[in-house]
């Protein structure tokens, strides 16, 4: 069974993002999205794991229907800080994975600095185990970011927001921008 797996923080979900769950559900028979940084509550990462997690089912069922029945969505807490790149993060990250999916071996789809996805493991886990689809971010739905999604939030910018992100989140930027603006200033 061919398992795709897409590491994002959602902080929210946008097009970009589905657009790397459409590419893992054509290439795999099951996808599991781990939600990072799910311990982490900042100005980098306002939005609350919960609502993170809500958000990401509700859009995976209205992007994909019935294909959505193929996607786990999953909570997943940092080993240390967001900047561990080290190969205990990769292990970490390896074994959690294999842990939910119970196959050693899937495909990574990533689009925000892969150099650093390079790093997490040690040489004879990509040889023999884990596969890379690597997209740049600039060829992902116009360049798309969550930064720039909280940056409309905040704005209150409707019309790029409907353009950036699924419905469900559109629906929700109100209760978004609360969670946004309590962390401008820390």
């Amino acid at each position: 069974m061919a398992v795709g797996v897409i590491i994002a923080r959602l902080q929210p979900i946008h097009k970009g993002h589905l657009e790397l769950v459409r590419q893992a559900l054509n290439d795999n028979d099951e996808v599991l999205i781990l939600v990072g940084s799910a311990d982490k509550l900042n100005k980098r990462n306002p939005i609350p794991i919960a609502m993170r997690l809500d958000l990401a089912k509700r859009a995976i069922t209205e992007e994909f229907g019935e294909d959505g029945g193929k996607v786990k969505v999953m909570p997943l807490n940092d080993l240390t800080d967001e900047s561990d790149n080290s190969h205990d993060w990769g292990f970490y990250l390896y074994s959690h994975i294999v842990g939910i999916t119970k196959s050693p071996e899937f495909t990574i789809y990533y689009s925000d600095g892969f150099e650093i996805i390079m790093q997490w493991f040690p040489p004879f886990i990509t040889r023999d185990f884990v596969s890379f689809k690597l997209n740049a971010r600039g060829a992902i739905h116009n360049n798309l970011s969550a930064t720039k999604v909280r940056q409309m939030i905040l704005k209150g910018d409707e019309e790029a927001l409907a353009e950036a992100v699924p419905t469900c989140v559109a629906e929700n930027a109100v209760i978004l921008k609360h969670f946004i603006e309590a962390f401008q200033d820390v």
